[in-house]
C-alpha cells in the first residue's frame, strides 16, 4: 500500500476537514457557559469525524496535557470551553468559503454516515466483548477511514471512486500518518491500518484491531451476513443472536442521531439538499455573528471600572446592538425582595433611584419578568390591557410606545431586570432576536455580579478589619488598665494621706483628670490594618486534610464525641494556593461542624477532583455534620459578618472569613 509521500503529506490538512453542517450549528448553540456540560458536548463533537480530529489534533500539542481518547469528556474539559468555540466558529468560517457541489456534499454524508455507523458498532462490540474502553473503540471506529476525507477536500468535483483511482487507493495511508502524527495508542493507528485485513490475518492481534476491523466490514456490508456471523463467532465467540442485537443498536443509534439533527442522506434530490444546506448555512451565519457580537460586548464589559461604568456601557451596548437609547437597570434586593432602579440613563443627569418595584406576581411587568424569567414585552395585547400605573409610569419615563423588560439572570441568582423604551416597529425585529437579547442579558448580568461580589467583598473585608482592631484594642486596653488602675487606686491613696485642704489637691485633681482623659482615648483608639503575606505554592489538599484530622481527633472529636468519615479523591492532583488560608478555611468548618453537635455526632470530609461550574473546572472540598442545620432565616444571610446562632461570645465571623478565603 505504498504511495508517494508527497501526495499523503499535502493533503493533511485538519483544519479544511470538512463538517457536517448540523453538527456543527448544534454545536455552537451548545457552546455558552449556561448550564454546560462537556459530556453532552462530547456527545456532539463525538458524531462528526472532522471536529473529533480537529479536537485530537488540538489536545495534541505540547503546552496540553497527555492525550487520551478514553474519556473524550475530560479530554474537552481540558481544552476548555473558550477552545471548543474557537474550533467551531473557525469550523464554521471554513465552511463559507469552501463552496462545494451537490455530489461532494453528497459523498461528504455517505462518508459521515458510514464513519458513524462504524463508530456505533465498534462501541457496541466493545461493550459485548469486554473491552476496556467503549470509548476508545468509538473514536477509534469513527476515525477509521478519516483518510478518505482527508482527500475529499483536495478533490472536491471528483467521485469517490474517480478520488480513489487518483490517488491510488491512498486514504488509509493518509488516515495514518495522520494518527501517527497525533502520537495516540499505537494500537489505534494499527487498528487503521489494518482495517481490511482478513479475519484469519488478525486472530491474535490486540483486542481494538480486531474490533476496528469487524466493525468496518459490517458497516459496509460488502460480505454475506453468514459469513460476517462466522467471522464473529472466530473473533469473539459472538453468537448470530448477538451479531444481530449488535447490528440492531447501532442501527437504532444512527437513525436517532440523524433524527435529531434533521439530516438526509438519500433520496434527496438536488434542490431539496441545496435548499438545505442554504437553511443550514444561514443559521450558522446567525450563530457565528452572535458568538462574535457577545465575544465584544463581553471584552467591552470588562473595560467598566466599577459598577456605575459597567451600568453604563450596558445601556451603551443596548443601543449599538438593538437600537435601544433609554433604559433604565432594576438591581434586586434579595433582603427586601424589591427591585430598586439604578442611574443608567446616559445624558440624563436626573436622579431616577426613586423607583422601587416589590416583587410580587401581577403588580408590575417587571416583578413577572423577575418571577418567569424570561423578556415581556408591555405592547403584546394580552399585557397591554393589564399595565398598572408603574409599568404606564414607566413606558413615558422610558420614551417608547411600550417597554420591553428583560431578566438579567446568571447561573447563580438573579440579579435585576432591564427596561427599556420599544416603539410599535422594535417590538416586531426584537422579538426575532430574543435568543440574542436573553444571551446579551446573561453577559450583562455577569458582569453586574461580579461588581456586587467585589463590593460585597469590600465591605466583609471591612467588617473583618473592624473586627480585628476592636479585639487588637480590648487586648492592648487589657494591658493598659492594670497600670493605669495601680495609678488611679495610688493617687486616690494619696489624695487621702495628704488631706482635703492640701495644697497638692488641685494638682492630684488635674492628674486624675487626664488619666481619666488617657484612659477614653485609648477605648477610642484604632490601628491601620497589618499587612499579612499570603505565600502561593503547590498544596496537597488530601494530605493537608489528613494532618489536620490527626490534630482534631485529639483536640476536638474525642471530647466531643464526633465520629469521622473520610472520602478522598485519590486522583486529585497538587493545587495551586495558599497553605495556611487551606488550613483556616477547614478548621473553621470543622469548629462549626463541632460546635453545631453539642451531643456527638459524624462529620464527613470528602474531595472531588474536575468538577464543572459554568465551564471552568474546579476542585471540590465538603464539610458535612450530623447537626440540626441551620434556621432558613440564618441561612439567607449566613456569610453576613456578626450572624451567629451560637453563644454570645462568638462574633459568628467565622463562615465570612472562610467566604474571604475560599475567594
Amino acid at each position: 500500500m505504498s504511495t508517494p509521500e508527497g501526495k499523503i503529506v499535502h493533503a493533511i490538512d485538519v483544519e479544511k476537514l470538512p463538517s457536517i453542517p448540523q453538527i456543527l450549528l448544534k454545536l455552537i448553540e451548545k457552546c455558552h457557559p449556561v448550564d454546560i456540560s462537556f459530556h453532552e458536548l462530547a456527545e456532539i463533537i463525538k458524531m462528526d469525524v472532522a471536529l473529533t480530529a480537529k479536537i485530537i489534533s488540538t489536545a495534541s500539542t505540547p503546552s496540553c496535557a497527555k492525550l487520551k481518547t478514553a474519556d473524550f469528556s475530560h479530554l474537552l474539559a481540558e481544552l476548555g470551553l473558550s477552545t471548543i468555540r474557537t474550533i467551531a466558529v473557525t469550523a464554521a468560517v471554513q465552511l463559507f468559503f469552501s463552496a462545494q457541489d451537490e455530489q461532494c456534499n453528497r459523498t461528504l454524508k455517505q462518508h459521515w454516515h458510514r464513519a458513524l455507523t462504524t463508530a456505533h458498532i465498534a462501541k457496541s462490540l466493545a461493550q459485548l466483548t469486554h473491552y476496556s474502553s467503549e470509548d476508545e473503540a468509538y473514536i477509534a471506529g469513527l476515525l477509521h477511514n478519516i483518510g478518505q476525507l482527508l482527500l475529499l477536500q483536495k478533490t472536491a468535483s471528483h467521485t469517490a471512486t474517480e478520488e480513489q483511482k487518483a490517488f491510488n487507493n491512498t486514504h488509509i495511508e493518509a488516515g495514518i500518518q495522520l494518527i501517527s502524527k497525533w502520537q495516540l495508542h499505537p494500537f489505534l493507528e494499527d487498528a487503521v491500518r489494518y482495517q481490511q485485513a482478513t479475519t484469519e490475518s488478525i486472530l491474535d492481534t490486540p483486542h481494538l484491531i480486531k474490533l476496528i476491523n469487524y466493525a468496518c466490514k459490517l458497516s459496509s456490508r460488502t460480505q454475506p451476513i453468514e459469513q460476517l456471523a462466522n467471522d464473529g463467532q472466530r473473533l469473539f465467540g459472538l453468537s448470530r443472536p448477538q451479531l444481530d442485537e449488535v447490528l440492531d443498536e447501532a442501527d437504532n443509534e444512527v437513525k436517532q442521531g440523524i433524527k435529531r439533527l434533521g439530516i438526509t442522506v438519500a433520496s434527496e434530490s438536488e434542490i431539496e439538499s441545496a435548499q438545505q444546506n442554504e437553511q443550514i448555512n444561514l443559521k450558522l451565519a446567525r450563530q457565528v455573528r452572535r458568538i462574535a457580537l457577545l465575544d465584544s460586548v463581553r471584552q467591552h464589559l470588562s473595560t467598566g471600572s466599577d459598577l456605575g461604568g459597567t451600568l453604563q456601557i450596558i445601556q451603551q451596548d443596548l443601543k449599538i446592538l438593538f437600537g435601544l437609547s433609554h433604559s433604565l437597570c432594576f438591581l434586586y434586593n434579595e433582603t427586601e425582595h424589591r427591585l430598586i432602579a439604578t442611574t443608567t440613563h446616559l445624558g440624563n443627569n436626573e436622579k431616577q433611584n426613586t423607583f422601587s418595584i416589590p416583587v410580587k406576581q401581577g403588580r408590575s411587568l417587571l416583578a413577572d419578568t423577575v418571577q418567569q424569567k424570561q423578556p415581556h414585552f408591555s405592547l403584546t395585547p394580552s399585557v397591554q390591557e393589564k399595565l398598572t400605573v408603574i409599568d404606564q409610569q414607566l413606558v413615558r419615563r422610558l420614551k417608547g410606545d411600550g417597554i420591553l423588560c428583560i431578566p438579567l439572570i446568571t447561573e447563580q441568582q438573579i440579579i435585576g431586570v432591564l427596561a427599556t423604551g420599544i416603539s410599535q416597529q422594535q417590538r416586531l425585529e426584537l422579538e426575532q432576536q430574543q435568543n440574542l437579547i436573553t444571551h446579551f442579558a446573561h453577559e450583562a448580568a455577569q458582569a453586574i455580579e461580579h461588581w456586587q461580589q467585589r463590593l460585597l467583598e469590600q465591605q466583609q473585608l471591612l467588617a473583618i478589619e473592624h473586627a480585628r482592631q476592636q479585639e487588637q484594642t480590648g487586648k492592648l486596653l487589657h494591658e493598659v488598665n492594670n497600670p493605669l488602675s495601680i495609678i488611679s487606686n495610688y493617687l486616690q491613696l494619696l489624695a487621702g494621706k495628704l488631706g482635703e485642704d492640701h495644697i497638692a489637691q488641685s494638682q492630684l485633681t488635674i492628674l486624675k483628670e487626664e488619666l481619666e482623659r488617657v484612659t477614653g482615648i485609648l477605648a477610642r483608639m484604632k490601628h491601620l490594618p497589618q499587612t499579612e503575606e499570603t505565600p502561593q505554592g503547590e498544596v496537597d489538599l488530601n494530605t493537608l486534610i489528613q494532618n489536620l484530622l490527626s490534630i482534631f481527633r485529639t483536640s476536638l472529636f474525642t471530647s466531643h464525641s464526633i465520629k469521622e468519615t473520610i472520602n478522598l479523591d485519590s486522583t486529585l492532583a497538587p493545587v495551586l494556593g495558599n497553605k495556611n488560608s487551606l488550613k483556616q478555611i477547614i478548621t473553621n468548618l470543622v469548629k462549626n461542624a463541632v460546635e453545631a453537635m453539642p451531643e456527638g455526632g459524624t462529620i464527613t470530609l470528602s474531595t472531588r477532583d474536575q468538577i464543572n461550574v459554568g465551564g471552568q473546572l474546579f476542585i471540590e472540598l465538603t464539610i458535612a455534620d450530623s447537626g440540626h442545620g441551620i434556621p432558613d432565616d440564618i441561612m439567607k444571610n449566613l456569610f453576613k459578618p456578626i450572624t451567629s446562632t451560637k453563644s454570645k461570645e462568638n462574633s459568628g465571623l467565622g463562615l465570612s472569613i472562610v467566604r474571604k478565603l475560599v475567594s
